[in-house]
């Protein structure tokens, strides 16, 4: 016999406010929504963390660094600004500082922005180094977590009221839980990358002030490059009083310390080729050094390309290398980077003709709100098999890689090349002889966009890193 429902035949009856429960979705956590605005690839252990200092190199600002953070020293200054041009090895320096201050248990946290890989949006700054302080600070997370439970809407605010609502206010009270937080490294690279002039002065200036107004036990590393809005940032007298610069240049005093990092690191290639020793020669690791004329980045990028496992071998890229060097003598161009332009210029050139077009159109999809890195979008978009975008970003193995379903570019130097006619002359991603890739591009937008089935996608307001 059927067991008969408690409600069977019942009819004309009302309900008087009635309540269901064991069926609404369950709401987001404070600590998961957080977790949602930020950006852990930002973080110094990510799997897309810059490369630190070669060992033994660099030591000059890492000692002077961390001794400026270590417990028990009075730094003075409460910011350490780095400053330098493009290249010089800032990253480097700031990487190997975060894992030595984590180390020692002396890191809030540190953020990694990158213009080219989409780590730009200042909205994601403070929430970033919140959680990765909060996951290792359990006082702290508690009352985070209560904090934007009752008002989710902290992470949408603009940056002077996120720092209030993530640190000032939860710091207040844990004091007045007794709670003595000793001060600690927060650790900020690639200012300039920042999206927006005015949200990097806008975070320089939160930063100072909470120094001013001792709402936060912090002091921090900032590192960037010498854009005139930093510089007249940092000299306005109320940051500039609570600040120390610090200069990197391009310099071949550092010649030493890559003649270091190439030795080493060509000789793990040549014995993974069984190259006889020595190799490569005194006479063209000098030129090398040469050609790096003082950046770690040139550097950093001979040695990705000499190792390129799909090429000829180490010593015909090796040869290819050597070869700019005439190139380089005689002074094509005036350009700061010009070195470098040059090398970039071989790296495309040596793309091969039936790739090139795939190549540009990768990276200028990467500009695209929507698509950008990712690379399930970007192959969708351009109407690519895996394979085959995969074939495409090899030959730029030097310059960028593809990790966990992203394209990942080693330095912004590499794009800024690229959209730079000038520069990058007939491989220029937005010259005007390129109108035609442009416009081929435009029209595989407006397919995309009409088919319903993708275009979910490749929608602006979808895109989260």
């Amino acid at each position: 016999m059927t067991e008969s429902h408690p409600f069977h035949h019942a009819h004309n009856f009302v309900m008087n406010q009635p309540q269901f429960t064991g069926y609404s979705q369950p709401e987001k956590r404070g600590l998961q929504i957080l977790l949602e605005a930020s950006l852990p690839a930002a973080a110094y252990d990510s799997s897309e963390h810059p490369r630190n200092c070669h060992p033994g190199t660099r030591m000059q600002y890492i000692d002077q660094i961390v001794n400026w953070g270590s417990e028990g020293s009075d730094p003075g200054h409460r910011i350490f600004w780095l400053k330098g041009p493009a290249g010089v090895g800032k990253s480097a320096i700031a990487q190997s500082c975060a894992e030595e201050f984590a180390a020692r248990k002396r890191l809030v946290a540190a953020f990694f922005f990158s213009r080219p890989n989409q780590r730009d949006n200042p909205q994601h700054l403070f929430t970033s180094i919140s959680y990765q302080w909060a996951s290792r600070h359990k006082s702290y997370a508690g009352i985070l977590k209560s904090t934007i439970h009752d008002d989710p809407t902290i992470v949408e605010k603009e940056l002077h009221h996120q720092f209030h609502h993530l640190f000032v206010s939860p710091l207040q009270e844990l004091a007045a839980k007794g709670e003595d937080i000793s001060e600690r490294v927060v650790i900020i690279d690639g200012l300039d990358e920042c999206a927006g002039m005015a949200a990097q002065q806008a975070i320089v200036q939160i930063v100072a002030a909470s120094i001013r107004d001792r709402t936060a036990p912090f002091i921090w590393l900032i590192c960037s490059r010498l854009e005139p809005h930093l510089v007249a940032t940092f000299k306005s007298t109320q940051i500039s009083a609570v600040t120390h610069q610090e200069e990197l240049t391009v310099s071949r005093a550092i010649d030493n310390e890559i003649t270091k990092y190439l030795t080493d690191e060509l000789a793990k290639i040549g014995m993974e080729h069984d190259i006889p020793v020595p190799w490569p020669r005194e006479r063209d690791m000098g030129t090398l050094v040469n050609l790096s004329g003082g950046l770690y980045i040139y550097a950093n990028t001979v040695v990705r390309f000499i190792g390129d496992r799909d090429s000829l071998g180490p010593e015909s890229q090796l040869r290819a290398v050597l070869a700019l060097a005439t190139s380089v003598a005689k002074g094509s161009t005036e350009h700061p980077l010009s070195e470098l332009d040059l090398f970039y210029l071989l790296i495309m050139q040596r793309v091969p003709a039936k790739t090139l077009q795939t190549v540009q159109w990768i990276l200028l999809a990467t500009s695209l709100p929507g698509v950008q890195t990712n690379v399930k979008r970007n192959r969708q978009f351009l109407g690519l098999l895996l394979s085959e975008f995969q074939a495409a970003c090899r030959t730029l193995h030097s310059v960028m890689k593809i990790e966990k379903g992203w394209i990942v570019f080693y330095h912004a130097s590499f794009m800024d090349f690229m959209q730079d006619p000038q520069r990058s002359r007939q491989f220029c991603i937005w010259k005007d002889s390129g109108l035609a890739l442009r416009t081929e591009l435009t029209q595989r937008l407006q397919a995309v966009c009409n088919d319903p089935d993708i275009v979910p996608y490749f929608l602006p307001c979808s895109y989260s890193r």
